[in-house]
């Protein structure tokens, strides 16, 4: 009976360590859509009114190129909100069109091997398009 309930914890520790860290975290996304091209040429992604990411917890600051469209159908500034685990990094007003780079700043290396970035808009454009993140420089 000992041996069965001891096995059982070794089970659920190890099942929950690996869940708390796992690899393949890395290169989840959520609330963005697929990579595109703009007519300048960078490569960006369309988000939601949120959307969720995952950076190397080495990294000591991240540079994300964001802006959203200014048309008839939402000409409206936005404001957008960067999270790093959780806690605002960084906040930006997006009011012309054009790109804009935020420098979020990353907090110590934790255990982990990554840290969660969230991007929250203040409103979506039509077709819930909230902002278009451009390819992250990431400094360690």
């Amino acid at each position: 009976m000992r041996a069965r309930v001891l096995i059982a914890v070794l089970l659920v520790s190890g099942t929950l360590c690996y869940l708390r860290d796992p690899a393949w975290l890395a290169d989840q996304t959520t609330g963005l859509r697929g990579w595109q091209r703009s007519a300048d040429g960078i490569r960006f992604r369309w988000s939601g009114g949120h959307a969720s990411f995952f950076v190397p917890s080495d990294a000591r600051t991240i540079k994300v190129p964001v802006a959203t469209t200014f048309d008839a159908g939402g000409s409206e500034p936005m404001v957008v909100t960067f999270s790093v685990d959780g806690r605002r990094a960084a906040r930006v007003l997006l009011a012309a069109p054009g790109w804009q780079e935020v420098t979020l700043p990353m907090p110590p290396q934790g255990s982990r091997r990554v840290r969660r970035v969230d991007v929250h808009a203040s409103s979506t454009r039509e077709g819930n398009h909230g902002v278009q993140l451009g390819e992250l420089q990431v400094s360690r």
